[in-house]
């Protein structure tokens, strides 16, 4: 592990520039802050499609090492043309901006899945498992390491389509020498939940150092949590070096006991015991999928007893198998005894009669609906619904609540609840819904903000409930991309005077100003959903004059 480097004073959080206008690139809305800059939403004018427009900081432009890395990586990405690689469109400046233009993958990171839902179904972990294979075995075959595969650089779209993004740490290398490294002496980069040990400790990198953090990535995948956990960096890095990682199968029994072997090969301490390409662990991975979809496939059980992945053993490759290697768990896995042909045959029979009986004792017990002389129609029956699209929960039938949406839940359904917390409740419980594209119940949840204003004295109170709740309905049509109406019902607001609420003639203009400055959650919002608007009507600027100045309202932060 290198020696620590001085510490410097964080940046400063970059000015969000939501709103502007950079060339042909309307900047929609922030989704990401990284070591090097931001990544925005963006809508580019002349295609007239969304964008993931990446900037560098501001602080970092006169640092001619920030712009090397910055253009390394735009011309990684430009080499590597893969449907699960996250695609570059160009590379520009504008305003003293350097900028990068990406394709926009409307999902969700690996991380912040797993953080929702937890390890998903077996079949879905396999499906992202062999495209980011897919992706690595494309940049190791340019020659290209990635240098921080996680979580987090793995985006999932709804239909499962995996593509691996952020290639601001990469290199390039060949078989005669590596690459000129941009870090600085001493320093190493990538993130230490997932780094390998030769990274951690500053040796020369290949495409092994991958195969390392994605066998990390895979072990968080299946098993819920890193291998390592520590109170610091340095105590996780650590770890990678000098401590094994707990036996998968003792976290997943469930699991195919090649498919934990496969996880500890590629989390070898040694590169040369790891995988040593991308296709030779895409080929162990078609095994395993392939030994689910016949059933041969042998489950992780048997006795652990804090057996270190050491016990794995590797069949060599031979004439019969020349896929490669075949891993099993020794622990798990007793050696075969000699076959019994005579014993297993009768078995089989035994097996296959049972199983004939058992289905002609269904099939007298459970005769087909016109068959039966009560039966329903068939024609009236409900066929069963058609698999939907989008990443399946893990558990299809139940939905997800999360902590925060019981808390505010609780709060809510609290008689003793002050009409403030009520309305701060409701709006960050609506927020909520929309993040998590619910937008039903986010439409659901502003409608009873607004009708709560009829139940509450405090003129206060029901005025600020009836604004948020309609302001909240407007947010939630501009996101279902009904800018039209999501428009109108905004300047509804700002312009309808409220005399059930208020004075005659109070006009809603400055009690939504006054509101705003008290929610700035509901702010942010109310900014974005107008920007959304404005981008899916090819306008830069909002008629009538008092849409754009609701656009941009007063600055969050300043006291009432």
């Amino acid at each position: 592990m290198p020696d620590a480097q001085p510490q410097t004073a964080a940046p400063e959080k970059p000015p969000d520039l939501t709103g502007r206008t950079l060339g042909d690139f309307q900047i929609l809305r922030r989704i990401g802050i990284g070591g090097m800059g931001q990544v925005y939403l963006a809508r580019q004018l002349s295609l007239k499609r969304e964008v993931a427009l990446k900037l560098l900081r501001g602080d970092l432009s006169p640092n001619s090492t920030a712009h090397a890395r910055f253009q390394a990586e735009a011309q990684a990405v430009a080499k590597l043309n893969h449907p699960n690689i996250v695609h570059i469109h160009q590379i520009g400046e504008q305003d003293g901006l350097r900028y990068m233009v990406l394709e926009f993958v409307d999902g969700r990171n690996l991380r912040d899945y797993l953080a929702r839902k937890g390890p998903p179904d077996l079949p879905i972990t396999l499906s992202v498992m062999r495209q980011v294979t897919l992706a690595l075995q494309k940049a190791h075959e340019q020659g290209i390491v990635h240098r921080d595969i996680k979580p987090e650089n793995i985006l999932v779209t709804r239909k499962v389509e995996v593509k691996v993004t952020d290639f601001g740490l990469s290199r390039f290398f060949t078989p005669e020498a590596p690459a000129t490294n941009l870090t600085q002496s001493g320093v190493t980069l990538g993130t230490p939940l997932y780094m390998s040990p030769e990274q951690v400790q500053g040796h020369t990198l290949d495409h092994r150092s991958d195969i390392y953090s994605f066998g990390v990535t895979c072990y968080h995948l299946l098993a819920g949590e890193p291998p390592f956990r520590g109170t610091s960096a340095f105590d996780v890095a650590l770890k990678h070096v000098q401590e094994q990682p707990r036996l998968l199968s003792d976290l997943r029994p469930d699991l195919p006991a090649d498919l934990c072997g496969m996880v500890h090969k590629m989390m070898a301490k040694n590169p040369a015991d790891r995988y040593q390409s991308a296709r030779d662990v895409l080929r162990d991975l078609v095994k395993v999928r392939d030994g689910l979809a016949t059933g041969t496939a042998a489950l992780a059980l048997g006795p652990t007893n804090g057996t270190h992945p050491q016990a794995l053993t590797l069949s060599t490759p031979s004439t019969s198998t020349p896929s490669g290697l075949a891993l099993t768990q020794a622990s798990a896995m007793p050696a075969p005894q000699p076959a019994r042909w005579g014993l297993w045959l009768l078995a089989a029979l035994a097996c296959v009669f049972a199983g004939v009986c058992g289905v002609l004792l269904y099939a007298a017990a459970n005769p087909p609906p016109e068959q039966q002389t009560n039966a329903t129609p068939s024609a009236h029956l409900t066929p069963p619904p058609a698999p939907g699209p989008g990443l399946p929960d893990i558990r299809p039938p139940n939905k997800l609540t999360t902590t925060r949406e019981r808390e505010l839940l609780a709060v809510l359904n609290s008689e003793g609840t002050k009409p403030d917390d009520a309305i701060k409740a409701s709006i960050e419980l609506g927020l909520l819904y929309l993040k998590e594209r619910r937008l039903t119940e986010a439409t659901e949840r502003f409608e009873r903000l607004k009708a709560k204003a009829s139940d509450w004295r405090d003129f206060q109170a029901a005025r600020s409930a009836n604004l948020a709740g309609r302001l909240g309905q407007a947010v939630v049509l501009a996101h279902d991309n009904k800018a039209q109406a999501s428009n109108k019902l905004f300047l509804e607001v700002v312009t309808d005077p409220t005399p059930k609420f208020g004075p005659k003639g109070d006009r809603g203009g400055a009690a939504v100003s006054w509101l705003l400055l008290r929610y700035p959650d509901l702010s942010l919002a109310v900014t974005d959903a107008l920007n959304r608007n404005a981008a899916n009507l090819g306008k830069t600027k909002l008629e009538p004059d008092k849409l754009e100045q609701l656009r941009s309202p007063p600055r969050v932060g300043k006291k009432n």
